[in-house]
């Protein structure tokens, strides 16, 4: 793409808007994560990460949830449709407030990079005294400190803020920075509830029992 962005590009020889050749580029980042976590070594580790959860949640067991920026946002909404199956959630921040990591329960991080500080700051700190019943991580980087120190560890691709940009290359500017991993983080975590619904026996009006009127 020039350097200078118009309000039309050609895509396939024709001339489109940009909202729309941003929204070609998210959905070929979701096609090649379904081709890519389809691969039954991929999908392995989505398995278990599901049996986790449903484990979790038959077991009453508690879910902390660590993520920072637009992808704590996405671990919220996650976090919702937990709360909608019945789940026991808190959001890791650096607050005193949240009880203690046991033993017994589940720690979900989110992070594309698998490197941002504060991530890591407050994983080193969670997991420094007690080993968790199940740690996940879902990151385009299982390299990284975030993927290593998991059990399960769910790769999704999608540029990362610590990638590489080439600046002739017009997914950098219509998906900037992180927004096709989290766009691919939110659709690939709400179809992991959509299996946990099932897999519990719950249709959409037992979701809804649980949903607050008040939001």
């Amino acid at each position: 793409m020039a350097d200078k962005v118009n309000d039309e590009v050609k895509v396939n020889g024709k001339v489109k808007e940009i909202l729309f050749r941003a929204m070609e580029i998210m959905m070929k980042n979701l096609k090649d994560n379904m081709n890519h976590l389809s691969k039954p070594k991929y999908f392995a580790h989505t398995q278990k990460f599901i049996n986790l959860v449903y484990d979790g949640l038959v077991n009453k067991r508690k879910f902390f949830l660590l993520a920072s920026g637009r992808s704590a946002f996405i671990l919220q909404c996650f976090a919702t449709r937990l709360v909608h199956l019945g789940a026991n959630i808190y959001i890791v921040t650096n607050l005193a407030s949240i009880p203690a990591l046991t033993s017994k329960d589940i720690l979900i991080i989110l992070s594309g990079s698998g490197t941002t500080e504060i991530v890591v700051s407050l994983l080193k700190n969670y997991v420094n005294n007690v080993k968790p019943y199940g740690i996940v991580s879902i990151t385009s980087h299982p390299e990284s400190i975030v993927g290593r120190i998991s059990e399960i560890t769910i790769k999704l691709k999608g540029r990362t803020k610590r990638d590489k940009v080439d600046r002739h290359d017009d997914t950098a500017l219509l998906t900037p920075e992180g927004t096709n991993f989290e766009i691919a983080a939110f659709v690939y975590l709400d179809s992991i509830i959509a299996e946990l619904a099932i897999k519990m026996g719950k249709a959409n009006e037992d979701l809804l029992k649980k949903h607050s009127e008040t939001i």
